[in-house]
């Protein structure tokens, strides 16, 4: 998959993450996911689809991660992962998959966005429909890891 269908969904989270929790995170560098499980305790998975593309992204946190995530964008903190905190991931998906389909569409790639789905468990599984690599971007808050996964196929 082209890096600069990548791009956009990682410029997307880092602008969210810095403008809406005014947090600083690393980017770490990018793989190809070969395994099912996700890493991570709550993902927020928004699908995306057009005539000529059809993907999803998802964000996959430990619960340290979202908490933190969660208390930069309200204010309020949270222990567990309580459904405000879902909320908050879901929200932070769509911002992402928003930001990026701005920037695709001015490449020429415009799709709609699907609600955002959330998904709560220890090793849960998430399956991305779109049968293209799953290029997994790796990043660092406060230095705990967590990943976004996005996966694509342009249709001629």
């Amino acid at each position: 998959m082209d890096v600069k269908y990548i791009n956009p969904f990682i410029s997307s989270f880092t602008n969210t993450v810095k403008t809406m929790m005014d947090l600083d995170v690393k980017t770490l560098k990018p793989y190809i996911r070969d395994e099912t499980a996700t890493l991570g305790d709550i993902t927020g998975v928004i699908g995306f689809a057009e005539k000529k593309i059809m993907g999803s992204v998802a964000l996959s946190f430990p619960k340290e991660a979202a908490l933190i995530l969660y208390e930069g964008m309200t204010g309020e903190r949270e222990e567990e992962l309580t459904p405000d905190v879902e909320d908050c991931i879901g929200e932070v998906a769509n911002m992402v998959a928003g930001g990026a389909k701005t920037v695709l569409a001015s490449q020429g790639l415009s799709f709609n966005i699907s609600v955002p789905s959330v998904v709560v468990g220890e090793n849960h599984t998430i399956r991305h429909r779109a049968e293209t690599p799953i290029v997994v971007i790796p990043f660092l808050v406060e230095e705990i890891k967590f990943v976004m996964e996005v996966t694509m196929k342009i249709m001629d």
